[in-house]
């Protein structure tokens, strides 16, 4: 009875006070969590002793000794363990083994991975304890709610203040001295390398294959992979937390931004995006490996390995870093076209936004058309494909024909003919060259501005002001000289709300690269007009190609740069997500006025 009792008074006081614990748990989580990862930078960031690195270990592993104790109080103060389990899965099978191994380091003194796998040395099993605390943090973050409505930021600015973090946090992260292999970065360069990843631009003022050490270059890859799903996953994500806040508001924005009927359903379409991005990843990991031609030498299967994956990451990315000192230019792998293809194919597919893809491949709604023969395609992935196919082919030919008897003129057929293709997908957002830029013609470097300022596809890796904005734009032009009254593509009307929203989006584009031009020209005046605009195109639209003055310029333009890379980046899509917000009905309208146009 008195057992029964205690039970259910014990019962009673975790019911009454699980909440407050919780919460105390969680803040205590975040703290270690914090804690971890800045015990990790500074182990990363310096080169210590072996007596100090032997420390820094042991301090890394009480900390994560937090996480068995947090976990245990969870199964204490949940109503049911079974239920708590399932739902914490992955958490739950870290905190176990690394339990366990703290039971086995206590009854015989060594670590049970080094006891197992005799093949393994210290630094292996500190990478698997890394490994566990990056799975404990992302656990500890979805456990954690964050009370938006108490922080005075709408959507728009939380998105920029994400990029924002990234680009903080990969300066600091670049400026420590063990990510160069001399010395340390300055600065001003760390900034503008983070800004330029972050933002997947490629504009570079150091070499990233011999500058950086190898962690320096997994900082960069780091920064290119978050950087390149940011767009679309910081959306979602703050649509997810606005949604489990109760706001519907919040919720539509994002609805509106991604073009999906699914209000409620925000975090499967993240975790769709992440899926995604990673398989195509991984699957363009293996084809860049088996492009690379005879002509390049790599030490190992590793290396070898390696420079795939960085390449490959960076071409689906858009991004255009490469860890050649010129590019794909280099001696050896300008001719490699296998290569120059697998590359571009990486590129078209992350320059055309994850929801397109989902439209195209996604099993249920292959099906769904299979079943329905009369369904098809959105009209916005219709869109995306027509426009994307058209700017490829038309620039391609042109850029064959403006470049037949200049840098093209001791190419192959072949050669000049990959050469075209993959100069007219790279130009619009990657920034991967294969030729020299310096030697191109005048109408080419044009078209190239032009290319680049159009971009990639909306909710994708790329930049630029998207194709659906150009192509938008230039069916209402038409519209307006025939004197149709409305925008229509594929048998459906285009909404003049779209209609604004480009031509707003297009103003804001090209107000902005005017300004960061004349800003630009007063900051480096030895610099021609073409030169320097040409930069600002390239670095609005996220692009990287340059004429070669990046590494030259001062600390001035490099900062004007730096926030032409940002506001490139952010501009649209935090344009958008402001011009999503509730339109203002009034009871009344003014008389209509008559002006003169043109």
């Amino acid at each position: 009875m008195n057992f029964m009792r205690f039970r259910e008074n014990a019962t009673l006081f975790i019911y009454d006070n699980r909440e407050i614990a919780g919460l105390i748990i969680n803040r205590l989580a975040l703290f270690f969590c914090l804690f971890g990862a800045v015990l990790l930078i500074y182990y990363h960031g310096y080169s210590h002793s072996f007596e100090k690195n032997i420390m820094l270990m042991w301090i890394f592993r009480r900390t994560l000794d937090f996480f068995i104790i947090s976990f245990i109080f969870k199964l204490f103060l949940s109503l049911s363990y079974k239920k708590t389990i399932r739902k914490k899965i992955s958490q739950f099978l870290v905190v176990s083994f690394l339990f366990l191994e703290l039971i086995y380091y206590w009854i015989s003194g060594s670590n049970l991975i080094l006891d197992w796998f005799v093949f393994l040395d210290m630094k292996d099993y500190f990478s698997l304890l890394q490994f566990f605390f990056i799975i404990l943090i992302f656990s500890t973050l979805k456990d954690t709610s964050v009370r938006l409505r108490a922080i005075p930021l709408n959507p728009a600015a939380l998105l920029a203040f994400s990029f924002l973090s990234l680009i903080i946090i990969g300066t600091i992260l670049l400026h420590l001295p063990e990510m160069t292999t001399e010395g340390s970065i300055s600065w001003i360069d760390a900034l503008f390398t983070s800004t330029s990843a972050a933002c997947v631009t490629g504009l570079t003022v150091v070499d990233t294959g011999t500058y950086f050490s190898f962690k320096g270059q997994v900082v960069i890859l780091g920064l290119v992979f978050a950087g390149g799903l940011n767009m679309l996953t910081i959306a979602t994500f703050i649509g997810s937390l606005y949604h489990k806040a109760g706001s519907l508001h919040a919720a539509g924005v994002i609805k509106g931004f991604l073009d999906t009927d699914q209000t409620a359903n925000l975090q499967a379409i993240l975790r769709n995006v992440v899926i995604y991005a990673c398989i195509i990843q991984f699957a363009g990991i293996w084809l860049v490996y088996f492009s690379w031609g005879h002509e390049v030498q790599f030490a190992n299967f590793t290396d070898k390995f390696y420079y795939s994956l960085f390449h490959a990451m960076s071409a689906f990315n858009n991004a255009g870093f490469s860890l050649f000192p010129e590019n794909l230019y280099q001696e050896g792998i300008q001719h490699q076209y296998p290569l120059h293809m697998a590359i571009a194919v990486l590129i078209v597919i992350g320059g055309l936004g994850f929801l397109v893809l989902q439209d195209i491949f996604a099993r249920k709604n292959r099906l769904d058309r299979k079943k329905h023969p009369w369904k098809k395609l959105l009209v916005n992935t219709r869109l995306v494909l027509y426009v994307t196919a058209t700017l490829i082919l038309s620039g391609a030919i042109l850029f064959f024909l403006l470049e037949y008897n200049n840098t093209l003129k001791e190419y192959s057929l072949t050669g000049k003919i990959v050469t075209s293709l993959f100069q007219s997908i790279t130009t619009r957002t990657a920034g991967f060259n294969t030729l020299e830029t310096n030697l191109l013609s005048s109408p080419t470097i044009f078209l190239f501005m032009f290319l680049m300022f159009i971009g990639a596809s909306p909710g994708s890796t790329g930049g630029g002001v998207k194709t659906t904005t150009f192509a938008v734009a230039l069916k209402s032009a038409w519209a307006n000289l025939r004197g149709k009254e409305h925008v229509e593509f594929f048998n459906r009307n285009i909404s003049w709300v779209y209609v604004n929203k480009t031509y707003t989006v297009l103003f804001t584009a090209v107000s902005l690269i005017v300004l960061f031009t004349f800003l630009l020209l007063i900051a480096e005046p030895q610099y021609n007009f073409k030169v320097v605009f040409f930069e600002l195109v390239s670095a609005f639209g996220t692009v990287g190609l340059s004429l070669g003055i990046t590494p030259e310029l001062t600390t001035t333009g490099k900062t004007i740069l730096v926030f032409a890379m940002f506001i490139g980046r952010i501009g649209s899509l935090t344009l958008g997500l402001a011009l999503t917000r509730r339109v203002i009905y009034t009871k009344y309208r003014y008389p209509n006025a008559r002006l003169m146009i043109g």
